[in-house]
């Protein structure tokens, strides 16, 4: 019986042809996994089939689809499946937004951590690194599909060697033109290059550097196992193409052995503000969404 306010789900019919309706269905299952910032593997993500033409056998399918085993255990409940839906609605005309969503999705899939877990109360909860060579690929490959989505969005740093990303790179000190450069795309993407970005340092000291650190602390870090630092939006960008470029990407170092989820996370939290910031859907949960409804009704 449903309380109060709650309504029942939905089924979601899709006119299109097979190919078009499964990269609808999958675009809304990578959608609901960057909603959520977490692939729960243990979940029965959303699935399709096909419907006939015919009103009598439509009607038929329908109303037994839910006493049907096969059927029902398709069926989810998740509070932000409509997000998910208007999200993949908002990129559906933009290939490039596509591949990001699904870049990300993947690297969700392959590697993450709960957002809840980074919470500085938790301190250091899982171990830094491993000693597996599999889970050093395995990290890997999630680092490189997070930062593959950013360049999707063509939000990446632009520099080279004729033109240098630091006029110092022992105090980072920003190139004025690389900067300029990266806030003018950040801006035209509908997103401030003024935002300031919570990077997840716990435990102690390793070789594994962060850049740039500048030294600025996160405002509720402190004590041994905390050690976050508060990065601008471009500087939190430089640091994801760090890690793919001189650790990830190509043939594996010591310091690709150092890294470990909060790498990942920190770079997989980057993307994700990206993307959802292009999209329009920057901080908006569901209950915003409908409050968009119903304003645009009225």
């Amino acid at each position: 019986m449903l309380k109060d306010g709650e309504k029942y789900g939905e089924l979601l019919i899709i006119k299109a042809e097979e190919a078009v309706a499964n990269n609808i269905i999958h675009l809304i299952r990578a959608s609901s996994i960057i909603t959520k910032a977490f692939a729960d593997q243990s979940v029965s993500y959303l699935a399709g089939f096909k419907l006939p033409y015919e009103d009598i056998e439509r009607q038929l399918i329908l109303t037994g689809i839910l006493r049907k085993d096969i059927f029902f255990e398709k069926f989810t409940f998740c509070s932000e499946l409509p997000l998910a839906v208007a999200i993949a609605a908002k990129a559906w005309p933009n290939k490039r937004s596509i591949y990001a969503i699904h870049k990300l999705a993947k690297s969700y899939e392959t590697e993450c951590i709960t957002p809840r877990s980074t919470h500085p109360h938790y301190g250091q909860i899982f171990e830094k690194h491993s000693n597996e060579f599999k889970d050093h690929v395995r990290t890997s490959i999630a680092i490189n599909l997070a930062f593959s989505s950013i360049e999707e969005l063509d939000l990446q740093i632009k520099s080279s060697a004729e033109k240098k990303r630091w006029l110092n790179s022992k105090t980072f000190e920003w190139n004025p033109e690389v900067l300029a450069d990266i806030r003018s795309r950040l801006q035209r993407a509908g997103i401030s290059p003024d935002i300031t970005i919570c990077w997840i340092v716990r435990g102690d000291k390793t070789e594994l550097e962060i850049e740039p650190n500048r030294g600025e602390t996160a405002s509720k870090s402190g004590g041994q196992q905390v050690r976050d630092l508060t990065f601008s939006l471009p500087d939190a960008i430089h640091a994801c193409s760090y890690l793919r470029n001189f650790i990830t990407a190509h043939a594996f170092g010591a310091k690709s052995r150092r890294l470990g989820p909060y790498e990942v996370y920190n770079t997989q939290q980057v993307a994700r503000l990206l993307i959802l910031s292009t999209l329009g859907f920057g901080n908006v949960r569901t209950r915003d969404l409908e409050a968009r409804i119903d304003g645009s009704s009225t």
